[in-house]
């Protein structure tokens, strides 16, 4: 029988709500040159990140288990798309468009993944709804965004987004037992810090 903690999700989210948008950039820089390295090195995933062992009053979410795993990236994914979708209709920079247009196809199919192997799992493909009124707001804040203001907003609030999943990809991956899933979440990693480069060279390139 699986339980889900659906606190642990919640406190994941909260932490959230507490970084600041420049922050989040700053990690998002740190973690793409981190992981990278990582990466370099075979991201065999048995080490302890720093994060771990700080003293911050919100410890980092970490994905013990598969369905942890699948419940924490499903609604994480389903975000990004949507954002994606928004800059594929309202965005004017077609770079940007380009990433939007990838994020979205990796993240629909990886989606449909998590469904399946949940449904084998569970017998519900669902993850549980766990609200959070800071991305409901910030998804509502894009929805008034269009040509280079939805640019600049994407680019702005995808990176921290990116950074999220990596770090939820590198701390879940040592717990990870189907394959499919563990090959997802390298592919997390690799993918998302490759698209945070892509995407910060716009942002400095481009002044977003």
């Amino acid at each position: 029988m699986f339980t889900h903690t659906k606190h642990s999700l919640a406190a994941f989210q909260a932490a959230q709500r507490h970084t600041s948008l420049r922050t989040k950039i700053v990690a998002s820089m740190v973690a793409f040159s981190v992981v990278t390295s990582l990466i370099v090195a075979g991201c065999g995933g048995g080490g302890t990140s720093v994060a771990q062992n700080n003293s911050k009053p919100y410890a980092p979410f970490t994905p013990t288990s598969d369905l942890l795993y699948m419940d924490a990236l499903m609604p994480h994914h389903m975000h990004a798309v949507e954002m994606a979708q928004h800059q594929l209709d309202n965005g004017s920079s077609s770079a940007i468009k380009a990433i939007a247009q990838k994020i979205k196809d990796d993240q629909t199919a990886e989606i449909a993944l998590y469904k399946t192997i949940r449904k084998s799992l569970t017998g519900s493909e669902n993850s549980p709804a766990v609200p959070d009124s800071h991305m409901e707001s910030d998804m509502r804040t894009m929805m008034t965004k269009t040509g280079g203001a939805a640019d600049a907003f994407f680019i702005q609030h995808m990176i921290p987004h990116h950074a999220e999943g990596i770090s939820l990809a590198h701390r879940g991956l040592p717990n990870l037992r189907d394959s499919r899933l563990v090959a997802n979440a390298k592919m997390v990693i690799s993918t998302q810090s490759r698209e945070i480069g892509q995407m910060e060279a716009l942002r400095i390139g481009d002044n977003y």
